[in-house]
C-alpha cells in the first residue's frame, strides 16, 4: 500500500502527476528544481511526491540521459603545501555550491586536481575549478577534458573557461587607498602574483599608488599561509627593506606578518599597518583584529553552482561573473 492508500503499486511519476494535476514534464523539471516551473507548482509537485513515496530513479534517468548527474569540484592543490584546504573561503564556497547543486538534483564530487586528472574526469557532467594555478596551468589542464568547466578565481587571456570572481583589481585598489589616507607611504606586497587572482590584488594596489605619492617597497612571492607570511616579513627586514604598511594577499598571510612585527618588537599599527584579504574567521580573532578585504565564498559557490548547472544543461553561455568586494576597517590598519 502506498502512503495515500492505494494499492501496492509503486509510485511513478505518472501517478504524482495525476494527482497534482500537472503534467510529466512539469513534474520532472520541479522535482530538479528548475526555475521553469513556479515556485507554488514545484511544492504542490514535492508535497504530492513525499506522500506517495515517489523517489526518481536515478539510474534509469541516466542511462535515458547519458547523464550522471555529478559535478566535479576540483580543489587546485600545489604540490607543495601552499594552500589550506580547511581555508574557510574555501569551505563556505563548498557550502554555496551544495545550496545550489542539491535543490536541482546534482551530486557533488569533491576531489583535486591530481585525482581528476587520474582518474579521467571521474565520469562527471561538469568540472567546478576551485583555483586556476600559477597562470591558470591547472584549469587550462582541467580544460582539456572538453566537459562543461566553471573556475573560482580571475580570467586569463587565452583561457576560455568562464570564471566566476571577487573584483580583486578592486579589493587592491580598495587597501591601497585606505593605507595611504591613513598617512602609509612605502607598502610592502605580500602574495604570489603567479596567481591571476593575486596579479589582479597586486594590479590594484600599483594603480593606486602611482597617482599618489606612496611607493611600493617590495612585492614578495608568498604561499597563502601564516608561516609564508611571517617568513616574507623576516626577509624584508633581514633585507634592511623600510616599510611601514603591509598589504597581504590573504588573512592567513596578515596574521603571520603580524606576529613576525610583534616577535621583532615592531608595534601594528603604529609603526607598521597591515590589510589582509577575504575576510577570513582569523581576520576578527587575531590579535590585533585585521582589517581586510572581504569576499562573500557562500555568494561565489552558489554563483558557480548556478552557472555549472546551465552549462551542463545548455541553458546558460560562457559568461564569467565577478562578484563585490568590501573594505572592512579594524585595528590593524588604524581602524
Amino acid at each position: 500500500m502506498n502512503k495515500l492508500g492505494g494499492n501496492a503499486e509503486r509510485p511513478t511519476m505518472e501517478m504524482v502527476a495525476a494527482l497534482a494535476g500537472v503534467s510529466k514534464i512539469t513534474v520532472s523539471r520541479a522535482l530538479r528544481g528548475s526555475d521553469l516551473v513556479r515556485p507554488e507548482v514545484r511544492e504542490r509537485v514535492a508535497q504530492v511526491a513525499r506522500q506517495v513515496g515517489y523517489r526518481v530513479n536515478v539510474a534509469a534517468r541516466s542511462l535515458r540521459t547519458r547523464r550522471s548527474r555529478t559535478i566535479a569540484v576540483v580543489i587546485e592543490q600545489l604540490d607543495r603545501d601552499d594552500r589550506p584546504i580547511a581555508d574557510p573561503l574555501l569551505l563556505s564556497m563548498i557550502g554555496g555550491l551544495l545550496e545550489a547543486l542539491t535543490p536541482a538534483d546534482y551530486a557533488m564530487i569533491l576531489t583535486t586536481n591530481e585525482h581528476f586528472v587520474a582518474a579521467s574526469a571521474m565520469g562527471a557532467d561538469g568540472v567546478v575549478m576551485l583555483g586556476e594555478g600559477e597562470g591558470a596551468h591547472r584549469l587550462a589542464q582541467i580544460e582539456g577534458f572538453g566537459l562543461p568547466t566553471v573556475a573560482w578565481g580571475e580570467p586569463v587571456s587565452g583561457v576560455k573557461v568562464p570564471v566566476v570572481g571577487s573584483a580583486n583589481h578592486s579589493g587592491g585598489r580598495l587597501a591601497a587607498e585606505h593605507l595611504v589616507a591613513s598617512g602609509r607611504s612605502r607598502l610592502l606586497f605580500l602574495g604570489d602574483d603567479q596567481h591571476p587572482e593575486v596579479a589582479a590584488r597586486l594590479a590594484g594596489c600599483r594603480e593606486v599608488l602611482a597617482s599618489s605619492a606612496a611607493m611600493l617597497a617590495a612585492a614578495l612571492p608568498c604561499a597563502f599561509t601564516a608561516e609564508a607570511g611571517a617568513a616574507a616579513v623576516a626577509a624584508a627586514l633581514d633585507a634592511g627593506t623600510s616599510f611601514d604598511a603591509i598589504f597581504a594577499a590573504s588573512d592567513f598571510i596578515a596574521a603571520g606578518a603580524c606576529d613576525e612585527l610583534n616577535a621583532r618588537g615592531l608595534e601594528v599599527p603604529k609603526d607598521v599597518a597591515v590589510v589582509g584579504f577575504d575576510d577570513a574567521p582569523i581576520a576578527s580573532s587575531h590579535r590585533p583584529p585585521l582589517s581586510s578585504i572581504r569576499q562573500d565564498g557562500a555568494a561565489a559557490g552558489r554563483t558557480l553552482g548556478q552557472t555549472i548547472i546551465g552549462l551542463v544543461e545548455g541553458t546558460a553561455d560562457r559568461t564569467s561573473h565577478q562578484l563585490p568586494v568590501e573594505l572592512v576597517v579594524r585595528e590593524s590598519s588604524g581602524g
